[in-house]
């Protein structure tokens, strides 16, 4: 009795593939806090910073929709984690997610993006509708005067004091794009970094997918030849 060896059943599911998808499921869900956190932290400044100028409540909004997608993908990735055999609709759902969530930062980003393309023009609309409050925040933070120049649409403000002559200063309309395109660019640029997150988390999920197909296989082969003996790893072509 003691000199047979017990036959141990095949794991696809290797330590290694766990730990990868673990740590790429970790850095995924980091993402999405990191975009929550950011997301409120510039919705309570909104206006009251050089940023405001790129990042819009309709922006937030929808970065806040994109993050709280992320983690409810991680948490169900985890339920299909700690039972892969038997939870495997999880991880096909969690890829899903994946897909969608990469989607909402390829548009985030390329939002962004396209508004780069126009700055002057958009920004001439902008300083238009804008209340008073927002245009003298940016003409003091900005040391600048109205928008073309110190005679368009200028209000009172610490650098614009009302009833002054100012033509000694200039127009904000340089240093608003300036600003805006430097925003833009580090916003975007960041934004299609966090997409490479997604890349590796879709992948490391489709491998722990296949590895899991793999093993719940093996199971079934042997639980129809568990008489026989024979390791299953010896009929994978059953």
């Amino acid at each position: 009795m003691f000199g047979k060896n017990k036959r141990q059943p095949y794991k696809a599911i290797s330590k290694q593939i766990l730990a990868t998808f673990a740590v790429i499921e970790l850095f995924y869900l980091s993402k999405g806090v990191l975009i929550l956190v950011f997301g409120a932290l510039w919705f309570n400044t909104i206006e009251a910073n050089l940023r405001s100028l790129v990042v819009t409540k309709n922006l937030l909004i929808a970065a806040f929709c994109v993050g709280g997608l992320m983690i409810i993908s991680f948490l169900i990735a985890s339920v299909g984690f700690f039972s892969p055999l038997k939870r495997k609709k999880f991880l096909y759902v969690h890829a899903f997610l994946i897909i969608i969530s990469t989607f909402g930062l390829l548009a985030l980003g390329a939002n962004v993006w396209f508004k780069t393309l126009d700055e002057r023009d958009q920004f001439n609309n902008k300083w238009s509708y804008w209340s008073q409050n927002t245009r003298a925040f940016f003409q003091d933070k900005l040391n600048c005067c109205g928008y073309n120049n110190s005679t368009d649409l200028v209000v009172p403000s610490k650098v614009c004091p009302k009833d002054t002559v100012l033509n000694d200063k200039v127009g904000c309309i340089d240093n608003i794009t300036q600003t805006a395109d430097r925003s833009s660019r580090q916003l975007f640029t960041s934004l299609f970094g966090f997409i490479i997150i997604d890349i590796f988390a879709f992948f490391s999920t489709i491998v722990f997918i296949q590895a899991r197909n793999v093993e719940e296989r093996y199971i079934k082969i042997d639980e129809k030849y568990g008489n026989s003996g024979d390791q299953a790893l010896k009929r994978q072509y059953v």
